[in-house]
Order: structure tokens, then C-alpha cells, then sequence
């Protein structure tokens, strides 16, 4: 309990004190709240603009816009303090937490990634990418969407707050990702990102922090040979 204390106190302050330009805590929560709205429309013009450009570099002009957008919010609406609670080593580390978390980055490592070792080794080059995509993207995504947010719907029941970050955060991939990509245009893929979102939004609540939330969602992006998805050279069976 003392650590979800921190956890709260640390993402009040944070919105008590930043974004200097903005009227008010209430505005800022605001700003978080419709942010997603904003970072996934201009995400998804980036993608068609970059697409008609070179579609197989397109996911770079993507994420970069992406993570751009996601760092400006936060620079307006939190301030340091708050971002360190982010990162900040939980005090409570329930079992559960650290074996959802495992299973989740497991299942594609070993269903995706394990089955299709011949195409890593026919562009290792691309595989460097997808390691790098997962050393950043992780970060970014859940800061903002199991961080973030869920500190500024902190005034609404829980499971409010974690199931609209986490449609919104399922909906950026076809309307961002899909536009180039044929593997983000997958039922089975929204569903399966619906359960993980839910996950790691429980994951935050249970230990107040986002490190584990992180390192199950580096070893999916890994798993899942993201920027292979991305140029279309791994595209999932049936699609």
C-alpha cells in the first residue's frame, strides 16, 4: 500500500506542476485524456504520406513522429518527479505480476520468433532494428499508456480508465502500423493487444510502477518480429 501511495501522490503532484502554459490540473488531465485522439490521427497521415513515399521505411517515419508526439504530452503535462515514480523498484511485486508478465513476452518469442529463426538469419540487419525497436518502444508506450494516462483517470473507477487507454492503444495499430503494414490488420492481433494492454494496466496498478509492464513488452516486440511485420517479410499465417 505504501508504494501505490507514492504512486498517487507522485502522479498528483505531477499534474499539479507541470505544463506551465496550461490553466490547471483539470486541463492537463484533459490534455492527457484526448491526447490519444491527436498522437494516433497524426500518426495515421504520417503513415500514409510515408507509405506513398517508401513503404518499406515507412514504421521509421511512423515511430519517430510517434515517440516524438508522446514525449512532447509528457513534457507539458508531467514533470520529473512523477516520470521517476514510473521507474521507480515496487515495494509490491505480487507472483502473479512477474508470471503474467513472463508468459505474455514468452508466447510470441517461442509461437513467433523460435519458428522462424531462417528469416532472422536472411536479414540479420532487420533483426538489429527489431532489438532496437524493443529497447525504445517499450518505453515510450508505457510510459504514456499504462503511465500516463491511467494517472489522469485516476478520478474514474479503474477498469474505466484501463479500458479506454487500452482500445485507444489497440486502435493506433491498424489506424498507425496497419496503414503499410498487412500484419496490423489482424483480428486475432486486436484481440490479442486487448488482452496485453488490460494486462499491463493491471501489472501498473498491482506494483505502482512500470518495469515489469516493460519487460514483457520488450521480449513481445522482440517475440513478435515487429519491424518484420512492419516491411511485410514476416506476414502471420492465414493473412
Amino acid at each position: 500500500m505504501v508504494g501505490d501511495e507514492k504512486s498517487t501522490a507522485a502522479a498528483e503532484t505531477g499534474l499539479a506542476r507541470a505544463g506551465r502554459g496550461l490553466p490547471g490540473p483539470r486541463a492537463r488531465r484533459l490534455v492527457l485524456l484526448v491526447s490519444p485522439l491527436a498522437i494516433v490521427g497524426v500518426g495515421h497521415l504520417v503513415a500514409r504520406i510515408a507509405a506513398d513515399m517508401n513503404a518499406g521505411t515507412a514504421w521509421l517515419w511512423v515511430a519517430a513522429v510517434y515517440w516524438g508526439l508522446i514525449a512532447a504530452v509528457l513534457a507539458m503535462t508531467t514533470d520529473a518527479g512523477q516520470r521517476r515514480a514510473w521507474f521507480r523498484r515496487s515495494a509490491r511485486r505480487p507472483a502473479w505480476v512477474w508470471i503474467v508478465g513472463l508468459l505474455l513476452g514468452l508466447f510470441p518469442l517461442a509461437g513467433i520468433l523460435a519458428l522462424n529463426l531462417g528469416l532472422v538469419a536472411q536479414y540479420p540487419g532487420v533483426f538489429v532494428s527489431v532489438l532496437a525497436f524493443a529497447l525504445v518502444n517499450p518505453v515510450f508506450e508505457e510510459v504514456y499508456w499504462r503511465g500516463a494516462l491511467l494517472d489522469a483517470g485516476r478520478c474514474w473507477p479503474f477498469w474505466v480508465i484501463a479500458l479506454y487507454s487500452t482500445v485507444l492503444f489497440v486502435a493506433g495499430h491498424p489506424l498507425m502500423w496497419g496503414v503499410f503494414s498487412i500484419g496490423n490488420r489482424s483480428v486475432v492481433l486486436y484481440a490479442t493487444l486487448f488482452v496485453m494492454g488490460l494486462a499491463w494496466s493491471c501489472m501498473r496498478r498491482a506494483t505502482g510502477s512500470l518495469r515489469i509492464s516493460m519487460l514483457s513488452h520488450g521480449l513481445v516486440d522482440v517475440g513478435n518480429l515487429s519491424v518484420f511485420v512492419f516491411m511485410n517479410l514476416y506476414i502471420p499465417p492465414g493473412m
